[in-house]
């Protein structure tokens, strides 16, 4: 065997190794995978051609031996750290099998691939290679998509591909001389195509069945997985309404699911008014409530969907006071089990008003909250000082969860510490929250176990975070935990340790004025408003009668206008209004 042939022997089985190594690692990632791949390579390739270069061709085979074998035990040692420390992998049989059969076609890919430049050359591999991955793409552009484009693309590259290897059967044998052997049977290229074929195919089964095909259920996995990409699954219709969006030119927020619930069924303008603002900026908005709008006629049977879990309400008995919204988090957990393929969740009552031009501004990619870790999000209208704190409350932060909260802290109020829903039912939920997942939570009490409570009015969760906070917050739903302690818990559970959380200025005020009004009067004291609840689309009249009030829209409307300004950005607003 001459030296050149042993050197590229050398060069693609390092590389190979390499490479194969790093998208295992991480195949969940494509985007990353396909970037360490490339660096992998060109790393490896360097790196192999000096050492070969250095060595006489007797030491390759030792220099082969030990590149493997550094290899398998560096990747051996990370799959077992991840397993037994982060609880990422997979202890199935069929996990296990699926990896042998991986294991297995990849040696047999990489055997093959080294008979062919072995006795052919790089570039006869490099062929076959792309008319394997065009054929299987071909075959899943023909069965799964409608992209006409790459179905075009395929025939091409397989026609390019054909009349190549169709070309190296037509050589003579003049050069054969020259070469380091003979070459074998022109139809082993054929079969080496079969062979990569059958296994690419094999990869791309297992990254889809992985990665798409996965049932959207809250079967635990407990780790900070994201979820796949929106385009790679298809959204659930959602309720039809008589008012879709109709500004044009304005989509920040078209891939975000707005989730907007109802503690009671006041419907109504409640409803009607709320659709008619924010649905000018809101592709996507899901209405959910305990009953149905069956009561205003057909049209509006479909406006909201009905999640009636513990919604009942029984203010009689002092020692049970039931209030309705106190299990609303199960509506968010089935907002997010029902609504996949979407880049983020804002779940918001229908009483919180929405600065659209603030919201603007904040990263979908991050969660968002009034924590008291948060990050402020950037704001031209103020001089951004941190150490003025202007800034509205944050959520509260619980004491010591050893001592009996119940019978002796009485620091949130009546529903924080009542034995049916309070810290003492919530702790029996923390404590079946996976211990890494724990450790993320007292990363920020400073490695004391804390809960976390507060307004829920405002939370917006990204899309690639859904699964994670599902499962975690389906933990407290198996107790009764009231929604204001088990819905912030679960954020500051969940939120990976290298993710800020984006501060939200949220404010929750039970004196007037509750409407347009609160907002400027803050503005003007040198604060910010992001959203605030409790916002009345109507007001009592003499004789103590909700009525819905109409100039409130037009009102949010005016001040939507005015915080865009304050925010120095271009936003369209709505003249006229929509027929009543």
């Amino acid at each position: 065997m001459c030296a050149a042939c042993v050197l590229s022997q050398n060069v693609y089985s390092t590389t190979v190794v390499c490479c194969s190594s790093t998208v295992l690692w991480d195949i969940h990632r494509s985007d990353l995978s396909f970037l360490a791949c490339a660096l992998s390579i060109s790393f490896s390739d360097t790196l192999v051609d000096i050492v070969y270069k250095s060595h006489h061709p007797s030491f390759f085979d030792v220099i082969n031996l030990l590149i493997f074998t550094v290899n398998c035990l560096v990747h051996l040692s990370l799959y077992i750290f991840r397993v037994t420390f982060l609880g990422t992998g997979s202890h199935s049989f069929g996990s296990h099998t699926a990896l042998a059969l991986s294991c297995l076609s990849e040696a047999g890919r990489d055997i093959s691939a080294l008979y062919v430049i072995y006795y052919y050359s790089v570039i006869l591999e490099s062929i076959m290679t792309v008319f394997a991955s065009t054929v299987v793409l071909f075959s899943l552009t023909a069965g799964f998509l409608n992209e006409p484009g790459v179905f075009m693309g395929c025939l091409l590259a397989l026609t390019a591909a054909g009349i190549y290897v169709f070309s190296i059967r037509q050589t003579t044998e003049e050069d054969v001389g020259a070469e380091c052997v003979t070459r074998p049977p022109s139809r082993y290229p054929v079969v080496f195509a079969v062979l990569l074929v059958g296994y690419l195919l094999l990869v791309s089964f297992v990254m889809m069945h992985e990665n798409v095909w996965t049932p959207r259920s809250p079967n635990s996995r407990w780790g900070f997985t994201s979820e796949s990409e929106p385009d790679a699954c298809r959204r659930r219709p959602l309720p039809s309404h008589s008012h879709k969006k109709t500004l044009e030119n304005y989509n920040r927020f078209d891939n975000i699911l707005l989730v907007v619930f109802f503690s009671h069924a006041r419907y109504g303008a409640n409803l009607d008014y709320h659709r008619e603002v924010y649905s000018d900026y809101f592709l996507n908005i899901l209405y959910i409530g305990p009953t149905s709008r069956e009561d205003s006629g057909f049209d509006h049977s479909y406006d909201v969907f009905v999640d009636s879990y513990h919604s009942d309400e029984d203010l009689i008995d002092p020692s049970y006071y039931k209030m309705a919204g106190r299990m609303a988090h199960h509506m968010l957990y089935t907002a997010l089990q029902e609504q996949d393929c979407y880049d983020g969740y804002l779940w918001v009552p229908f009483d919180t008003l929405l600065n659209i031009p603030r919201l603007e501004k904040f990263d979908q990619e991050l969660f968002w909250y009034h924590s008291p870790w948060g990050l402020p999000v950037f704001n031209p209208a103020q001089d951004n000082n941190l150490s003025l704190g202007l800034h509205a409350p944050p959520v509260n932060v619980s004491p010591d969860t050893s001592i009996n909260l119940t019978e002796s802290w009485r620091g949130w109020g009546s529903d924080w510490w009542d034995p049916h829903v309070g810290v003492g039912v919530c702790m029996e939920a923390f404590q079946k929250v996976p211990v890494h997942l724990r450790e993320r939570l007292t990363a920020f009490t400073n490695g004391e176990t804390r809960l976390i409570g507060g307004s829920a009015d405002t939370m917006y969760i990204p899309g690639r975070h859904r699964r994670i906070f599902m499962e975690v917050l389906g933990l407290f739903l198996e107790t009764t935990c009231f929604l204001e302690i088990a819905t912030p818990t679960t954020l500051h559970l969940v939120v990976p340790h290298h993710e800020p959380i984006l501060f939200v200025d949220h404010w929750w005020i039970y004196q007037p004025p509750f409407n347009a009004s609160f907002v400027r009067q803050k503005w003007e004291e040198g604060y910010e408003v992001d959203t605030f609840h409790t916002f009345h689309w109507g007001e009592r009249d003499g004789n103590n009668i909700w009525r819905a009030n109409y100039e409130n829209v037009v009102d949010v409307r005016r001040l939507l206008r005015e915080s865009a300004e304050r925010q120095q950005i271009v936003f369209p607003v709505r003249n006229q209004t929509l027929a009543r």
